[in-house]
């Protein structure tokens, strides 16, 4: 069964994928949170370190720079601000405010998770200045989400279809290239990033079961 409920069309099936979608990323959080953070299992974050080495070199390390100023928040709240004035000026305020709730979630679960594993950041890093602690990756987990709310909102927009997958694929990539750069600048490990990739479906997943729900009690 499916209903057109205003800005959505939902269905039971949609309600559960979505669940299962979070469900999972939380055990995967769980099971990386305790085998690699408390347990101290880093076969697999030096495996990926000793790999990306290979690909060193001094252009290599200009290019990530650049990228990975694009998930510092000098970059992601101007942003985030440009698109919930756009909204609001659309009269899309129910999106502008689910823009703004995840936005400040996902900054404020970044520095919560931070202070509850005090994961020491990985040694000799190849650009100073990175402090505090290294699980999850607060850069890779603001490129996540701010790519992750664009697609929403783009995949709910008016656009043609081929317009939509050519620009969530290009944000997609555009995130997973924030959170390689702090791979490849050592500042941090796989397993921070991927942490980071978990939170932000857990925050993306739980915001369109909200709305959905909101939405359905609304049209009752």
């Amino acid at each position: 069964m499916k209903k057109n409920i205003g800005y959505f069309k939902i269905s039971v099936l949609e309600f559960f994928v979505a669940l299962g979608i979070l469900l999972f990323a939380i055990a995967l959080f769980t099971f990386i949170a305790n085998e690699v953070v408390f347990e101290n299992d880093g076969r697999f974050d030096f495996k990926v370190f000793h790999f990306i080495e290979t690909y060193q070199s001094p252009a290599i390390t200009r290019i990530a720079k650049f990228v990975t100023w694009f998930g510092t928040g000098f970059f992601l709240i101007p942003a985030y601000l440009v698109i919930i004035v756009f909204l609001s000026k659309r009269k899309q305020f129910r999106e502008a405010v689910m823009v703004a709730i995840v936005a400040t979630l996902s900054l404020l679960s970044g520095w919560l998770l931070k202070d509850i594993f005090h994961r020491p950041r990985p040694i000799a890093p190849l650009v100073s200045g990175a402090g505090g602690y290294s699980f999850p990756s607060g850069h890779s987990l603001g490129g996540f989400t701010f790519s992750g709310v664009l697609i929403y909102l783009l995949l709910h927009s008016s656009k043609p279809g081929y317009v939509k997958w050519i620009l969530s694929i290009f944000l997609i990539l555009f995130a997973f290239l924030i959170a390689l750069s702090r791979i490849y600048l050592r500042v941090h490990f796989a397993s921070d990033v991927l942490g980071s990739l978990l939170v932000t479906i857990v925050w993306l997943t739980l915001t369109f079961i909200f709305l959905n729900t909101i939405e359905k009690r609304n049209v009752q």
